[in-house]
This record gives structure tokens, sequence and C-alpha cells, in this order.
């Protein structure tokens, strides 16, 4: 009985709020089928500790947390594999080939970032402030606000190269 009304709010949870974990995965993996791999894996981890969510946060950022920690657990786990390491250093060609088919110079800007960089951008955009951001992703307020000042700078820099590249 306890699993089933789990259950049943979780898929209700789960619906309400997808759109997170979509556009976190979004972010990280540029092939559909890598994304959906991803919003798979995140899925099941938000499953997994669904009982174990006491609340005190909002569902929000208990979502953001789940989802951007297994999304940074996943691309730790493949970099550690040798045998990606080739892949790996061709996938910044890849994502330069596809930057005329992006309209959206800050979706194309979010993928240049490293993967801890992203999670600040999304969180940030997400209106969280920074001691929320620091909060989630295990960092300090002040170190967080100075990342922010940098990523920022990094992303006017990278729309400006490709506007200039698109001309």
């Amino acid at each position: 009985m306890i699993q089933k009304r789990l259950k049943k709010q979780f898929v209700a949870l789960l619906h309400e709020h997808q759109g997170i974990v979509h556009q976190i995965c979004r972010v990280y993996f540029v092939a559909p089928q890598d994304r959906e791999d991803a919003f798979q894996e995140v899925v099941l981890q938000l499953w997994k500790s669904f009982p174990k969510f006491r609340q005190e946060a909002k569902v929000t950022t208990w979502m953001h947390r789940v989802a951007l920690n297994t999304i940074l657990k996943k691309i730790r786990q493949e970099q550690a594999r040798p045998h990606l390491a080739q892949l790996e250093e061709a996938e910044p060609q890849t994502v330069a080939n596809q930057a005329p088919e992006i309209n959206d110079y800050m979706e194309y800007a979010l993928l240049q970032l490293p993967p801890v960089d992203k999670a600040l951008v999304i969180l940030h955009l997400e209106g969280y402030n920074y001691e929320e951001i620091a909060q989630i992703l295990a960092l300090t307020k002040t170190n967080v606000a100075s990342k922010l000042n940098r990523i920022k700078q990094k992303i006017k820099q990278i729309i400006t190269q490709e506007k200039y590249a698109a001309q």
C-alpha cells in the first residue's frame, strides 16, 4: 500500500517537473540517444532517493541536485574509461561542426562549458541564489559567485565568436 502510494506520488511529481531533467540532459549531451540514456539514469536515481526525500528543500531543488549529481557522476565515469579517451578528443570538433545548426547561441555556448560550469549556469538560470547553488553543488557561496562571473565572461566570448563566425 505504501509502495503504491509512493509510486503514484513519484509519477505525479516526475510528470510535473520532468522538464528539469530534460533541460539538464539537453545541456550535457548532444546526441539524442545519450540524452535519453541520461534521462533514464536520472529518473532511476530520483526514484531510488524519493523515499528518503524529507521535503526540507523544495522539490525542484532536490530534483536538480539528484539530476546534476547523477549526470556529473556519469560524465566522470565515462572520462575515467581509457577506451573513451579517443572519443573525447574528437568531441569538441563534433560540437563545433554542429554549431551552424544550433540557432540558440546560449545553448551552443553551454555545450562548450565543462560539466560543473554547466551545472552552475543551469541553476543560476533557474533562479537559484548563490547560497542555494552552493548547497546543491557542495561549493562555497564565494566560489559560486566567482565561478559564475568567469563563466559569464566565457559565454560572452563564445557567443561573440560564434556570431562573428556566422557572418
